[in-house]
This record gives C-alpha cells, structure tokens and sequence, in this order.
C-alpha cells in the first residue's frame, strides 16, 4: 500500500496443479467444488466496512520473520465490535512458503487462524496475495519484478495460488473470498489482463464459484480501468480499486514519499500545497510537472470524478465495485485535514454503494491504539 502510487504519479496456459502436505509442486489434492455449480451460479459475498490486517502476514521488513502475538483474536473481536464485517488479509510469498514453494507451518498456522477467528467473530475475510518474490508493488523486495518478463515466474505464481486454494477450498464460499495480486503495475496492460486469465481459469477449474476480487493495473487507481479485462461469463468476480489521492495529503512528510522534504503548508478541501516555490527543488522535469498535476484543488467532487472511471467500468460490467485500501498517514498531517478527508471519501462510498477496506489496522496509517487497541478519531468514521 502507500508509496506505490507515488511512482505512477511522478513517473506516471499452465497446468493447474494443487498441493497437499504444504507443497504447490505436487498434483495430489483433489477438488471439493461442488460439480452443480458453474460460474454464471452467483454465490453470497457481501462486503460493507473493513479493515487491512497490516503488517502481519505481509510486510515484515527485511529478515523479521512473523510475529505471531501481532494479530490474536482480541483483534478480531475488537473489529467487529467497532462495526466492521470484514478483513483483509495480506500475505507474502516469502514468509509463507519457503523457496520451494513448501509451506512455511507459522504462516499457514495463522492464516489457518485468520479463517477460524473470521468464522467466530462473524466477520467474512479476504486472502489477498500481497507480494510474490517475482513482483512487489514497490519493487521492495530486494529482487527484480521478473513476473511478466519470465515464463517461470507465472507458472510459480499460478502453483502459489493453487496451493492457497488448496489450504482455503473447505472455507465456506459466503466467508471467504481470493483477490490475486495486489497492485500490479506494468507498462503493458494486457501481460496483467494475459496472466489475470491464466490464473483465473486454474481457480475456476476447482472452484467454480468462489469470489475472486481483481484490480487493474499500475497500482489498482481508478484511471487504469478501462483497460482491464475481466473474464467474461462470470459473475462471482469482485473489481478492486485502492484511492490515496490527493498523495500530497495522504502521504504528507511520509518519509518514502517522493515529496518527503516538503514540509509547509497543505490543506484540504482547497489547493493542496500552498507553497508553489517547492516545485521549483524538484529538479526532474517530468516529476516536477506531474507533481503540480497531482496538487491543485482537490474537494469530495475530484475524488468522486476519478473513482467513478473504476465505478463506470463495473456497472457496465454487472460486477460489484470495492475499494481494498485507503488511508492517511496520520504522523504530520493536521487532525482537521485528515478527519475532512476521510468524511469526505467515506461519503463518496456512501452515494456510490462502493464497499471499502481502510488501510490499516494498527501500523502506519492507524484506526486503534497497536496496544490498547483503543479506536482513535477516524474509526468511527470508516466503520460507517
């Protein structure tokens, strides 16, 4: 999540093979779909509110491995009382599976617990594929993102996801939900739209009415939609979209953010940086002007303008519309500027019947106390 939007805007047939005993390698489980559905069958999957379980399952940073207190069950609890019916889980190839793509026992332990917590809770849960070694949205991952350069690294995404499929195709289809990969971005539409297809026809050929949830390209914003291609004949798919904008608000001194130093005034509804003279120490060019296309005045209207690009594309569709992130970095932005953006967004939702999922829980960009899990200011207005 966060920084991935930053880049864009200044720079603006395998063979499905399921697991068992933990590794995607092996052809040995066997389908438990039930044969009398199809994919024009419309399984329950209902979404309102959410939140992202940040930082648990994903994200750990360089060589710290899971923590397994991080997220109990008082989470769980905690988020259902604040009114939410739903997580999102994300998850990390590399603190899930090993290099041989053998499961690693502490991650599928959790997210076995994740799935438990979810079902005594009453909360319905999104496994969302977060980060695979051959691609990260931030390219953080100390590796190339060779996913849509090597044929090797698609049929190893495909094998991820038939193990997960594996481990979660008893969870009951009105809890559980997959969403593919988070936040791809590649110059080409069409290698996201190539792979969406393979990997959505070795799920289907197991489960054919599961919800699949699927984004666009460069980073899931909404100006991406109209070139998705979603597989057609089917109506248990879920389009994602994620929404940071204005990132001069949002991401305001995040120390990751390519306007990190700009430290003066903002405001919100409004011109969102007041101080003009900071362009002029951007030295790119290109970053320079795409800055000043980022800013300028930013209000409830703009936000919706952009959204309804992803909204138009789903209708169209028939499909239902979700947004999987959105957030402010809470550290350097004033309370009265965070609170008018999030009132504003989550009133956008609201007229457009677009469920949403904030980014996050209890890390970077919060809604408790990480210890007390006391709720802070903006909970009650995201739970909504």
């Amino acid at each position: 999540m966060n920084n991935k939007f930053l880049g864009l805007i200044l720079g603006a047939g395998v063979a499905a093979m399921t697991s068992c005993g933990g590794n995607a390698g092996k052809n040995t489980a066997e389908s438990t779909a039930d044969s009398t559905n199809t994919a024009d069958s419309v399984k329950e999957f209902t979404l309102n509110r959410g939140v992202n379980l940040d930082h648990w399952l994903s994200q750990r940073g360089e060589g710290v491995d899971i923590d397994p207190n991080y997220i109990t069950k008082k989470d769980f609890e905690t988020i259902k009382k604040l009114g939410f019916d739903f997580v999102r889980v994300p998850i990390e190839e590399q603190l899930m599976y090993n290099t041989d793509l053998t499961r690693r026992k502490i991650g599928f332990d959790l997210l076995d617990s994740a799935v438990k917590w979810s079902d005594e809770t009453g909360l319905k849960m999104i496994c969302d594929l977060h980060i695979i070694r051959s691609f990260h949205f931030n390219s953080e991952n100390g590796e190339a993102n060779t996913l849509f350069e090597k044929e090797e690294a698609q049929d190893n995404y495909v094998k991820v996801w038939m193990d997960i499929q594996d481990f979660l195709k008893n969870t009951p289809e009105d809890k559980v939900a997959y969403e593919l990969l988070n936040e791809v971005t590649t110059p080409d539409p069409e290698n996201w739209n190539k792979l969406i297809a393979k990997v959505h026809k070795a799920i289907r050929a197991n489960e054919p009415t599961r919800k699949i949830i699927i984004g666009s390209n460069h980073w899931q914003i909404p100006n991406t939609f109209p070139d998705l291609k979603v597989p057609e004949n089917d109506k248990n798919l879920i389009l994602s979209f994620h929404y940071y904008n204005p990132n001069v608000i949002t991401h305001y001194r995040a120390p990751w953010a390519s306007f990190k130093n700009y430290s003066g005034k903002i405001q919100y509804p409004g011109d969102v940086l007041v101080d003009k003279d900071f362009y002029a120490t951007v030295a790119d060019e290109n970053e320079r002007e795409n800055l000043k296309g980022m800013c300028g005045e930013w209000n409830a209207e703009r936000m919706e303008k952009e959204i309804l690009i992803a909204k138009n594309v789903a209708d169209s569709l028939g499909l239902p519309l979700f947004c999987g992130e959105f957030g402010v970095f809470p550290y350097h932005v004033s309370p009265e500027i965070r609170i008018k953006w999030y009132e504003d967004i989550m009133e956008v939702f609201r007229k457009n019947n677009i469920s949403c999922c904030h980014w996050g829980w209890k890390n970077d960009f919060p809604c408790v106390d990480e210890k007390t899990l006391e709720p802070n200011a903006i909970a009650p207005i995201i739970a909504k």
